[in-house]
């Protein structure tokens, strides 16, 4: 059901559209219709029905074999008419030579003056020497072999660089901040142990602060009281949050001794 309103109230104003121009075939109407089987059937024919315009060529090219006479097929009764059958010859080019007869004997008696030994001799010293393919290199026999490349030396140094100067960096801003109060203090860097332990106690007050959190959600916040014990616990939250993520930042942490 339409919701009344007042606005329909209002007679909208009628915006006639414009009507597109007529379809306009961009064929020939007074053309005859070729190839096609409308108004072949009846007595009353249309001009052009049926009229297929052939091209030479128009397909697949001009045909060079003549077509098959329907007229001449297999009739029933008639006799086949097959070649003379011949003998069958396998062509001398695959066939091997003959198997020697039982009959057949051996020439026997042959020799030879051909002195072989010499004739290897002279053969392996005239012979050309085959290239030889490429071998593998050994990586062993390099002259750098077992040594420590020297870019990892520079990146090493470089990086050994970057951790002296964000050290030094970090005990001037402690300094700025007033972390040494006294010229007796001294800053101390904490152990990767330390910094793990406090972690793992830092969130385990997260946890414990975040579940007190979580159970006065579902308080109504009826007094100054409870909303400002709220505030203080998102607060909390906050603060450890960005402690855990300062500890876990790499890097060197200073505290004071």
């Amino acid at each position: 059901m339409a919701r009344e309103s007042i606005y329909n109230l209002v007679p909208e104003q009628y915006v006639e559209q414009p009507k597109p121009p007529m379809y306009r075939s961009k064929h020939d109407p007074t053309a005859p219709v070729t190839g096609s089987t409308f108004g072949t059937h009846g007595t009353t024919q249309l001009h052009g029905a049926g009229v297929v315009k052939k091209r030479g060529a128009a397909t697949f090219g001009p045909s060079n074999k003549t077509n098959p006479n329907p007229q001449a097929y297999l009739k029933r009764g008639a006799p086949l008419e097959l070649p003379a059958p011949t003998a069958f010859k396998y062509p001398d080019a695959r066939r091997k030579p003959a198997v020697p007869k039982v009959e057949d004997r051996p020439v026997m008696g042959i020799q030879t003056a051909k002195n072989f030994i010499t004739a290897n001799a002279v053969e392996a010293i005239l012979q050309v020497p085959q290239g030889l393919g490429e071998t593998e290199p050994d990586y062993l026999a390099k002259a750098d072999y077992g040594k420590v490349p020297e870019y990892l030396s520079q990146v090493k140094e470089e990086i050994r660089r970057e951790n002296e100067m964000i050290d030094a960096y970090v005990m001037e801003m402690g300094r700025a901040q007033g972390a040494v109060e006294e010229p007796g203090e001294e800053l101390i860097e904490m152990s990767a142990a330390e910094r793990s332990e406090l972690v793992r106690a830092l969130k385990r007050k997260w946890d414990a602060v975040n579940a007190k959190y979580q159970k006065m959600a579902c308080v109504e916040l009826d007094t100054v009281g409870k909303v400002k014990r709220k505030e203080g616990m998102e607060k909390e939250l906050v603060q450890i949050e960005a402690d855990i993520e300062r500890l876990e930042r790499p890097g060197p942490v200073y505290v004071s001794s």
